[in-house]
């Protein structure tokens, strides 16, 4: 969007998860099955131990998780609390040994992170998760960023998303993922306006544009 930066210049705006891979052993299995025969796939062990919990067991775990931290969720509702909340759900996930409880422990501190516009817990919480599960994290993260109403925001707060979006524009543009690239500079671009940094903002307008204009040639080089 070229005409970002000049209008800027002139007058200074739970991804799913991938698919498991079975292991060699399995896909082996399967080719020499004998014809007509169901197969019966089976996660190999490392795709087992990062698959997100289902749907299911979340649901099983919830009254337990709740029951757990129902004191720290209590006081969630101020930004102070809810970073206080976030906080000791954070420590809690790296001893927690139940896979869904812990899921719900990472996944309710990014929810806090959210919704008290707080960006380090939201990029704290998705970091941990990735670490044990196998998801998108940068679309992940990237959708929670942009659910933070930027009008709601201090110049502080406002200034950490625009910090966490460049940071996810970083990672995109590694992973060759032009559309992320694009999205998370115009989100850099806006937090940094909120945040009243107006010469972080019209670097952020500049790259924004770089990445459109290298998304746009790719596309058409196809």
């Amino acid at each position: 969007m070229r005409a970002l930066a000049l209008a800027f210049c002139a007058v200074f705006a739970l991804s799913p998860s991938r698919p498991a891979r079975g292991d060699e052993a399995d896909a082996r299995s399967d080719a020499t099955a004998p014809p007509g025969r169901p197969v019966m796939r089976q996660l190999g062990a490392a795709a087992a131990a990062t698959a997100l919990p289902s749907p299911q067991d979340i649901a099983l775990a919830r009254p337990e998780f709740r029951r757990r931290f129902r004191e720290p969720l209590s006081h969630a509702a101020s930004a102070a609390g809810a970073r206080q909340a976030a906080e000791t759900l954070l420590s809690a996930a790296g001893t927690e040994t139940d896979r869904a409880i812990r899921w719900l422990l990472l996944d309710e501190s990014r929810r806090l992170g959210e919704a008290s516009g707080q960006a380090h817990l939201v990029a704290r919480a998705i970091a941990a998760a990735s670490a044990a599960y196998d998801f998108d994290a940068i679309d992940a993260e990237l959708r929670s960023l942009k659910q933070i109403p930027l009008r709601g925001l201090d110049a502080s707060r406002a200034a950490g998303v625009a910090v966490a979006a460049e940071r996810i524009a970083v990672r995109a543009a590694a992973d060759e993922r032009p559309d992320k690239t694009v999205a998370a500079e115009m989100l850099a671009y806006r937090a940094w306006q909120r945040a009243g940094d107006l010469a972080a903002a019209a670097r952020a307008a500049i790259r924004h544009d770089a990445a459109v204009g290298g998304r746009d040639a790719a596309a058409a080089s196809r």
